[in-house]
């Protein structure tokens, strides 16, 4: 009973920062063919430049909600440091990512996030790894533009197009799942400047 009780408050502070964001739902994506699974995700070449966001987040027991985000990613070799801004009815929220992708397709590195009073919660680690079209992170971090409160997340990101990935993300605390997020990511088209780098 205790532990349900506070599985409910943990789920009231996840979806405060993401409660009537801005946004249309997202769109689900069929895969076409085997062209997208076939090939290995890179998030490296992916996020190299700009991209856009829109999904949903829902909590046990509460509610669906809506947001998206604009990403902003420079790639440097296999380096990729990638700021995510998310947009809510209440303002926007910063995710800024440091990841490195090794040889074997392992993934390492660090993402800090805006808390919502304003401040950038302290860098975490962040690890994954590829699979046959997708790419799986994982972390114990915050929300944007929520509290203290340190959250497991874990991403599971399939490309779904050539210029579009699926995300589908788990929230959870203590071990229990307390809010799951689907996101459609898509690529914009690279400028000369981003061609030449």
């Amino acid at each position: 009973m205790a532990a349900a009780a506070a599985a409910m408050v943990l789920i009231a502070a996840v979806n405060a920062p993401f409660a009537a964001a801005a946004g249309t739902a997202s769109p689900r994506v069929a895969l076409s063919s085997s062209q997208a699974a076939a090939r290995p995700l890179s998030l490296i070449a992916f996020f190299d430049g700009r991209a856009t966001s829109r999904g949903t987040i829902t909590t046990l027991l509460v509610s669906t909600e809506r947001f998206s985000a604009n990403f902003e990613g420079r790639a440097t070799g296999n380096r990729l440091q990638l700021d995510e801004r998310f947009h809510f009815e209440d303002g926007a929220r910063l995710q800024r990512w440091d990841l490195t992708r090794s040889a074997d397709g392992r993934y390492r590195g660090t993402v800090q996030t805006e808390l919502g009073d304003g401040t950038m919660a302290p860098k975490v680690h962040v690890e994954g790894y590829s699979f046959a079209g997708g790419v799986v992170l994982a972390y114990d971090g915050y929300a944007p533009g929520g509290g203290q409160t340190l959250l497991g997340f874990r991403h599971v990101m399939r490309q779904v197009g050539p210029r579009t990935i699926e995300n589908r993300v788990t929230i959870s605390k203590f071990g229990l799942a307390i809010a799951t997020s689907n996101v459609i990511f898509r690529r914009g088209r690279r400028s000369e400047s981003e061609r030449d780098r």
